[in-house]
């Protein structure tokens, strides 16, 4: 894979990752403590394969990439 496909599977990785976190937060609003824990399991389980299957098989095939997810998150507090 190219540069720029890892760089996609990398945003795409970290913009899953905060749906399902943006998610949790309805979730423990709207939801019963047991619910909630039920749901914010599976969804860390979620995420961990997201970056396990995206985000770190891009940085596998192109580890540079791990200094240009540290500066955007530096410089903007996100991945653009």
């Amino acid at each position: 894979m190219d540069d720029k496909l890892a760089w996609q599977m990398v945003r795409v990785s970290f913009r899953t990752a905060g749906e399902l976190q943006d998610l949790l937060g309805l979730l423990k609003e709207n939801c019963s403590a047991e619910q909630y824990q039920n749901y914010a399991g599976r969804i860390a389980q979620a995420v961990d394969a997201v970056n396990d299957a995206l985000l770190n098989t891009a940085i596998a095939a192109h580890p540079e990439l791990a200094a240009r997810i540290e500066a955007d998150l530096g410089k903007f507090g996100r991945i653009r």
